[in-house]
């Protein structure tokens, strides 16, 4: 059962860089929670016309605290590059202008980890801040052709500003909800996504789809929005390059919104094929970690395993790795490999095969104590936690759970934050 923790253990989790990753991730996706739980609560006492001002109040404050304890540990270089990514990434899909300044100065940092300064480009995208349009603007110009991870991510998040604001929904709108053709279009996923879908795409074969993801398929844009990779970029190095990316982003959302096996090949295919743009590679490999299809696994394998890949890419495959619905055996295949790269030359890549066995083992996916593939000292150091379950904020609701239910073998209860990071909607 998700339970949130008490704000205050919260905070002092994430003010912790010295404890277990594993905690800290768990406890960013607790603060984001609990500011979605605040939030509802409020909403529902406007609805009802109840409610103190003390009530209020307090639950603003909490809101508040909430934000400024993300936003000051994002800037935190001790947590690392993964979890302040992380931390990102909850501020944006909690899409509050609270978090704006905080991430549009994390974005100007030049010295910065460009996966970081990414993702608080994608954060702000998700925000969809009229605000934040000139430091996208002026950060896509300036990295173009330097840091093309980065400027494609402006162009992204300045086409979702664009659709927001034209929309009406200046603030942020609802979750990517254009009016779609078909019901099979439609997303069963909470996340605020980079792109909105295009409804034209339900008269596509998924075959198709996959054409436009690769870039092998000239696709005429439909949308109605005037993007602004098409008003302004039209003829710049990265759409010579990598095509129309908001088009091809598109297709890769149609495909996950579709679902089914066929779709997962398409994007399994986009992942291990396409040379032209990591950013691209990555938000697939995430997509696919949402999907969950146990099709996925030879792709994300594939993808961990290319030392030459970008970190962004590998560190994403990882995770997915971790999110997969399958049988016992895929399982103990998946931990298999992450376990072989969970001491990777580059930290973010090993952390997030460290998360990705930590999430499991925190939420119960049972394996024998002396398996072969997790032996080694510092993994066991990091996921065997069972002497501190009880002990204290470093263990306590943090800490390992173990589960006696025959969800365990199923590989069901292990998915919770993983869930989370992939904002898959839960049903139970």
């Amino acid at each position: 059962m998700w339970t949130v923790p008490e704000l205050g253990e919260i905070q002092q989790t994430l003010r912790d860089p010295s404890s277990l990753i594993g905690m800290r991730m768990r406890a960013a996706y607790h603060a984001k929670q609990l500011f979605v739980d605040l939030q509802k609560e409020g909403q529902e006492e406007e609805n009802n016309s109840d409610g103190t001002d003390t009530n209020k109040a307090e639950r603003s404050q909490k809101m508040q605290d909430i934000v400024n304890v993300l936003c000051e540990q994002v800037f935190v270089v001790e947590h690392g590059s993964l979890l302040r990514h992380e931390f990102a990434y909850v501020l944006g899909q909690m899409k509050t202008e609270q978090a704006c300044a905080a991430l549009e100065n994390l974005l100007t940092k030049e010295d910065d980890c460009v996966m970081v300064r990414h993702e608080a480009a994608e954060a702000l995208g998700a925000i969809a801040s009229m605000r934040s349009k000139h430091v996208l603007e002026s950060t896509r110009t300036k990295n173009e052709g330097v840091l093309d991870e980065l400027s494609d991510t402006c162009i992204l998040a300045l086409n979702r500003l664009n659709h927001e604001t034209e929309g009406g929904n200046g603030d942020g709108g609802n979750n990517n909800s254009p009016v779609v053709g078909c019901a099979c279009m439609l997303a069963p996923f909470n996340s605020v996504d980079p792109v909105e879908v295009d409804p034209a795409h339900v008269s596509l074969s998924t075959d198709e789809l996959g054409e436009i993801l690769l870039n092998k398929h000239i696709q005429r844009n439909t949308n109605n929005d005037v993007s602004v990779e098409k008003s302004e970029n039209i003829n710049s190095k990265a759409y010579q390059q990598r095509g129309d990316l908001i088009e091809r982003y598109r297709a890769m959302f149609s495909l996950r919104n579709r679902g089914g096996e066929e779709c997962v090949k398409q994007l399994c295919r986009a992942l291990v094929e396409d040379t032209s743009s990591p950013l691209l590679r990555h938000e697939v490999a995430f997509v696919l970690g949402q999907l969950q299809h146990p099709s996925s696994i030879s792709a994300l394998e594939e993808s961990l395993s290319r030392l030459d890949e970008h970190a962004m890419v590998r560190h994403e495959s990882a995770e997915a790795l971790g999110a997969i619905e399958g049988t016992f055996e895929d399982w103990q295949r998946i931990e298999s490999t992450l376990t072989r790269y969970q001491n990777d030359f580059d930290p973010a890549v090993a952390e997030s095969c460290i998360v990705a066995l930590d999430a499991a083992d925190y939420w119960g996916h049972d394996i024998a104590a002396d398996d072969e593939c997790v032996a080694d000292d510092d993994i066991s150091a990091v996921i065997d936690l069972e002497e501190k379950s009880t002990a204290s904020v470093a263990g306590g609701v943090f800490g390992k759970q173990k589960h006696d239910s025959a969800l365990v073998e199923t590989c069901v209860i292990r998915k919770q934050i993983l869930a989370q990071h992939f904002n898959v909607v839960q049903t139970a």
